[in-house]
C-alpha cells in the first residue's frame, strides 16, 4: 500500500493542471484584461422638440409713450436682416415729438437699402418673400407672425399684418396732393425699409426671439 501523500499527489495532480489551463484561457480571451478600456455607451438619439405655436397676425398698436430706447426684439430683427441680406443698419430710436412713430418706442427699425439699385431691391424681395412664406407648419407669413412684424413699409409700398401683408400703395401725409416724383426718396421710403413691431415683438418676446434676445443686447 502507497503512503497517504503519494496518493494525495496522484490525485491533485490532474486537477492543478486542469484549474492552470482554464486560468490560461480566461486571461487570454479578449477583453479579460484588467487595464482595457470601459466600452463607451451608444449615443442617445436626439430628441425632438415640438416648435411652438406661430403667433396670430400683430394688431395695430401705435405709439402711446415715449421710450425711445432701443428695444432688445428691434436691435436683433434688424441685425438678422442685415447679416441674412446684406444692406445697412438704419435707425431705431427717434426723439419724441410730433407725429406718432412706433420709432419713438424703440420697436422701429430702419434698413438701408437704395431701391435704384437692382442689387437692393432683390434684396428687399428676398426679405419679404422669407416674411410671408407659408412655414413648414403650414402657417402663412409664419416668419413676421413670428417676429411680431406690424408692417413694412419699402418704394411706395406698405405690408400691413392687420391686412394680412397685402401690399397697398403707400403715400406719406408728408407727399399728399403733389406727385410722387417731388417726394423724398425718404418719405417714400425708397432710400431704406421701415419694420414696425407689435409690443411684444419688440420686447423679443415671441417666438422667433428664443435664444437671440439676449445676444442683440
Amino acid at each position: 500500500m502507497e503512503p497517504l501523500e503519494v496518493t494525495m499527489r496522484r490525485i491533485l495532480a490532474p486537477l492543478l493542471a486542469a484549474l492552470s489551463a482554464a486560468l490560461l484561457l480566461v486571461l487570454a480571451a479578449p477583453g479579460a484584461h484588467a487595464d482595457d478600456p470601459v466600452p463607451t455607451p451608444p449615443p442617445t438619439p436626439p430628441t425632438t422638440t415640438t416648435p411652438a405655436p406661430v403667433e396670430p397676425y400683430a394688431r395695430y398698436e401705435p405709439q402711446t409713450t415715449c421710450s425711445p430706447t432701443a428695444k432688445p426684439g428691434a436691435v436683433a430683427a434688424q441685425r438678422w436682416a442685415v447679416a441674412t441680406y446684406g444692406g445697412r443698419a438704419g435707425g431705431i430710436s427717434r426723439a419724441c415729438g410730433g407725429s406718432l412713430s412706433e420709432h419713438k418706442e424703440g420697436r422701429a427699425f430702419d434698413w438701408t437699402l437704395d431701391a435704384r439699385k437692382v442689387a437692393d431691391r432683390a434684396r428687399a424681395q428676398r426679405y419679404l418673400t422669407a416674411l410671408f412664406a407659408t412655414g413648414p407648419t403650414g402657417e402663412r407669413a409664419e416668419l413676421a407672425r413670428r417676429m411680431g412684424v406690424m408692417y413694412v413699409i419699402w418704394n411706395d409700398r406698405m405690408y400691413a399684418a392687420y391686412r394680412q401683408f397685402a401690399p397697398t400703395a403707400y403715400v406719406s401725409s408728408s407727399c399728399r396732393g403733389k406727385p410722387l416724383t417731388r417726394c423724398s426718396a425718404t418719405l417714400r421710403h425708397r432710400d431704406h425699409v421701415h419694420v414696425s413691431l407689435s409690443k411684444a415683438g419688440g420686447a423679443g418676446r415671441t417666438s422667433w426671439y428664443v435664444g437671440r434676445v439676449a445676444r442683440a443686447r
